[in-house]
């Protein structure tokens, strides 16, 4: 068979969870599939062992990238998907996933329902997406920025009705992290996607009222701490780079409304396509992840 997909996997100190994430994914693909992984400057012993682990696996590829600050994810994600020698591409496949044997299926179902809708999608199902890659090199690409970058490119393709969430069953599970790690990480992650939205033109005052219509759905701690880092992000987002708006959704509510208007169950979007609901391909266990409600058959 030939190379025909690419996964695409950024990594950056995740040595503790590498391993275990790697051995899933690789031991459900087949030689038409390749893992990239872009280590983006690692300081830990990530990189021994994904070489390691490329001894016994040698669809498993790995670019290593010097360290450079100014490099953030979406830029990553960019070279990921340059050097990638697949036709079409699979993202968001992070190195603290671990994941469950569906792989291919996603890849038959995005095929199907690429096919349904005439036209290049990107399929954005639950920390997956899949597109073709010469579709991506064209229409992306992600910006240069850290948190963000996958909604920021989502918004754009919306505009063109090209980004389709998906509604499935997560088949992927996030390794834990000791706590403080993690809670570093949220933080970082929460502060700089606000950065980002103010960096696209939000207003502080819009942005207060976008947080008080999520209140019903968020914890008071949460609450709390999202207001009381909100201020220094919208300070420092004045003096950054601001992010061109101009072919894309641009405002968080506009974009989770378009979400909601277009995201569906495969059964769900063959029918808006007007296609039949053929589930043949599918195994019984791969019904119950891709379909969620077998009643819409």
């Amino acid at each position: 068979m030939n190379l025909k997909y690419s996964i695409c996997m950024c990594n950056y100190n995740m040595a503790d969870t590498i391993y275990e994430s790697l051995k899933s994914l690789l031991s459900q693909l087949d030689d038409r599939f390749e893992v990239l992984i872009v280590d983006d400057g690692s300081t830990d012993n990530s990189v021994d062992i994904i070489k390691s682990i490329q001894k016994r696996y040698p669809l498993l590829r790995l670019i290593e990238l010097d360290r450079d600050p100014k490099r953030k994810l979406g830029l990553t994600r960019n070279i990921s998907i340059k050097e990638a020698k697949g036709d079409y591409v699979l993202l968001h496949l992070d190195c603290d996933d671990v994941f469950g044997p569906y792989l291919i299926d996603f890849v038959e179902v995005f095929h199907r329902l690429s096919t349904a809708f005439s036209r290049d999608i990107l399929l954005s199902g639950q920390h997956i997406n899949m597109a073709k890659r010469k579709f991506l090199l064209e229409h992306g690409p992600y910006r240069n920025i850290y948190r963000g970058e996958d909604r920021d490119l989502w918004s754009r393709l919306a505009v063109i009705k090209s980004y389709i969430p998906f509604d499935h069953v997560d088949f992927i599970t996030r390794l834990p992290k000791p706590f403080v790690k993690k809670i570093q990480k949220n933080i970082k992650d929460i502060f700089d996607h606000m950065r980002n939205d103010f960096r696209g033109g939000i207003s502080l005052y819009r942005y207060i009222q976008y947080e008080c219509e999520k209140w019903n759905l968020l914890s008071l701690k949460l609450i709390i701490f999202r207001m009381v880092i909100m201020i220094p992000a919208w300070i420092i987002s004045k003096y950054d780079e601001q992010i061109d708006q101009k072919n894309s959704i641009k405002s968080p509510e506009e974009f989770a409304s378009y979400r909601e208007r277009t995201r569906g169950t495969y059964a769900q979007l063959m029918n808006r396509c007007g296609s039949e609901v053929d589930v043949s391909f599918l195994d019984t266990n791969a019904r119950k992840i891709f379909l969620c409600d077998v009643n819409e058959l």
